[in-house]
C-alpha cells in the first residue's frame, strides 16, 4: 500500500531519564507531541477537541516559540486520552515547497 503522505512524517521519542524540553499547546491546553510534518501534527491530549481553527503553540525552553493556527481535522478517543490531527495545509501556503 503506498503511502499518500505529501511530506515526510517525523515521530516524537521521549526519553524518561531526560527532563523533556519542549512544551506543546493546543487552544491553551497542554498536550504530547506524537509527531509533525510540514502539514500538520498529531498530538495526544486529556481534552477533546471540536473540528476546526485552533491555536498551537511550540516553546523550545531557551530557544524561542513558534505559534501557529491549525484546524482539527480527526480526533479519535485512545483509552482516557484523545487522539488529535491538526491541519495546517488550510493556514499555510505550502505548494511552493518540495514533496519528499
Amino acid at each position: 500500500m503506498k503511502d499518500a503522505r505529501r511530506y515526510q512524517r517525523y515521530t516524537v521519542h521521549y526519553d524518561v531519564k531526560k527532563p523533556h524540553r519542549g512544551k506543546v499547546t493546543v487552544g491553551g491546553k497542554l498536550v504530547l507531541l506524537l509527531d509533525f510534518s510540514l502539514s500538520g501534527l498529531c498530538v495526544l491530549s486529556k481534552n477533546p477537541f471540536s473540528s476546526g481553527a485552533v491555536s498551537v503553540s511550540v516553546e523550545f525552553e531557551d530557544q524561542g516559540k513558534i505559534d501557529l493556527i491549525g484546524r482539527v481535522a480527526r480526533i479519535k478517543q485512545e483509552g482516557n486520552m484523545w487522539r488529535i490531527a491538526i491541519d495546517l495545509t488550510k493556514t499555510y501556503k505550502l505548494d511552493t515547497l518540495r514533496e519528499v
